[in-house]
């Protein structure tokens, strides 16, 4: 089977900001498209040129074509693409594919994919809520009007339960079947050994709040029978040394280990090793650290944000509630042994070959 993917946006631009990467070998996509791979179908990506990587992706078992941002100051790269050529490149080259799977329904590249191609297609949808530019106007009007008009037969695959019920609003074509974005089960696996460790796996961002994180670690680790307990910190960004000096400021340099960034072959050791992904974020989706965790056997202590959080709740996966503190870290430890055995059976269903398996049972 020939499949065709189209995610414009590759990664996640802080305020706007797009940060090319050396390689996007390591992004949620190019894992999701290898689950394809293995399965023995063969995969095209297509992509907004201002996420090509600065280096060269010589390794990727997939074919990447890239198409530049048309009128980029209204629609700006990093929230709505408007793809210069994909619509004759698609009409070009559309009916050589079995299936095309396009994220989001609100972009306008799932718009030429559901003019182009309607039958193939599947719209992969992350979203649960409507986006908050210009006071939701513009996402209103388009699940309103453009979804049922122009992709009203389309199949809409979500990503969460969230997602599922945002989007039956606005179309009949809803999968019942969830897929995830899918881990990489060659890389994140669980183990027998864990660590006296809690990890966080973030960009160190102000939505994260990773700086919440730190001060409820701190307080666990100042009762004397937690004080050898260690919090690994894997990412990068603009908080890194204010965080820095936050753990030096409470006392907890010493268990506060800041890794900065990793590649997924080098974070996968401390993940499985961990007691728990510590999540705290204040705007967040399907985060694909999550489903890391899981799939890694690792248990998820996170607020509400995340879509995934009542699947966490609901399957035994950790704790899933706002406002979290130390308390929660100390049910994890005293029930770790449980919540592991439970990431290990629902993590099987997160990886990419599971979800690439569910997509193609979608569309057939």
């Amino acid at each position: 089977m020939k499949v065709l993917i189209i995610n414009c946006i590759l990664s996640t631009a802080e305020h706007g900001v797009i940060k090319r990467k050396e390689s996007i070998s390591d992004c949620m996509i190019s894992n999701f498209a290898r689950g394809f791979i293995e399965l023995g179908h063969s995969v095209t990506l297509l992509a907004s040129e201002e996420f090509r990587p600065t280096g060269e992706d010589e390794d990727l078992p997939f074919e990447v074509v890239y198409f530049p941002s048309r009128l980029p100051q209204v629609f700006k790269p990093s929230l709505l693409p408007w793809p210069k050529g994909m619509r004759r490149w698609m009409k070009a080259r559309a009916a050589d594919y079995d299936l095309v799977i396009a994220s989001e329904s609100f972009q306008i590249s799932s718009l030429i994919a559901a003019r182009v191609c309607p039958s193939r297609l599947l719209l992969w949808q992350e979203m649960d809520r409507h986006q908050r530019l210009l006071f939701k106007l513009p996402s209103k009007f388009w699940y309103n009007v453009v979804v049922p008009m122009f992709m009203g037969h389309v199949t809409i695959v979500p990503r969460s339960l969230p997602a599922q019920r945002f989007t039956r609003r606005y179309s009949r074509h809803v999968s019942d079947t969830i897929v995830d974005h899918g881990t990489d089960a060659h890389t994140l696996y669980p183990c027998d050994e864990v660590d006296k460790a809690f990890v966080v796996v973030s960009q160190l961002v102000e939505r994260k709040q990773v700086d919440r994180i730190i001060k409820k670690f701190a307080r666990l680790v100042s009762q004397e029978a937690y004080r050898d307990y260690r919090l690994d910190i894997i990412g990068d960004g603009d908080k890194a040394e204010e965080l820095k000096h936050l753990a030096s400021a409470l006392g907890v340099e010493d268990n506060v280990v800041f890794h900065g960034f990793l590649y997924h072959e080098q974070l996968a050791a401390p993940l499985r090793r961990a007691l728990a992904l510590l999540v705290d974020t204040s705007s967040d989706l399907n985060m694909v650290t999550i489903a890391e965790a899981i799939t890694s056997g690792t248990p998820v202590v996170t607020n509400t944000k995340p879509s995934t959080a009542s699947f966490i709740a609901a399957n035994g996966l950790g704790i899933a509630r706002d406002d979290w503190d130390e308390t929660d870290l100390m049910k994890v430890i005293d029930k770790y042994d449980k919540m592991h055995e439970a990431c290990i059976r629902e993590g099987r269903e997160l990886t990419n070959v599971a979800c690439a398996r569910k997509m193609i049972a979608i569309a057939q």
